[in-house]
């Protein structure tokens, strides 16, 4: 007996079983197909909505972190408007303002 009978033999024993039959079913071969272009070929695959759905999130992130930050300008905003000696304050520390006659010396 040539092995390509052996093969052959082990193959309809097997296409025989439960299992066999279905794997080899024509709708299960042609699902399967599919399934496996849709998630691994097509345009829009499984690696593709992974990064759809990290960049979104890291975009989720940025905005609150913007939120955030515009929110504690505000408030800084509000606090440089309602009082004038912290208007000259801040504009002497941030951008080096000066009345006439002084000096300013920058140490860094």
């Amino acid at each position: 007996m040539s092995i390509f009978a052996k093969i052959g033999e082990k193959y309809r024993a097997w296409k025989q079983t439960r299992i066999g039959k279905v794997l080899l079913n024509k709708y299960f071969i042609v699902g399967f197909i599919f399934v496996v272009w849709i998630c691994f070929f097509d345009t829009n695959n499984v690696g593709q909505m992974i990064r759809s759905r990290i960049t979104l999130r890291n975009q989720q992130r940025q905005i609150e972190f913007y939120k955030r930050e515009i929110a504690a300008m505000n408030r800084k905003l509000e606090q440089l408007k309602s009082e004038r000696d912290s208007l000259e304050k801040f504009a002497r520390e941030e951008y080096f303002y000066h009345q006439d006659g002084e000096d300013v010396y920058v140490i860094e």
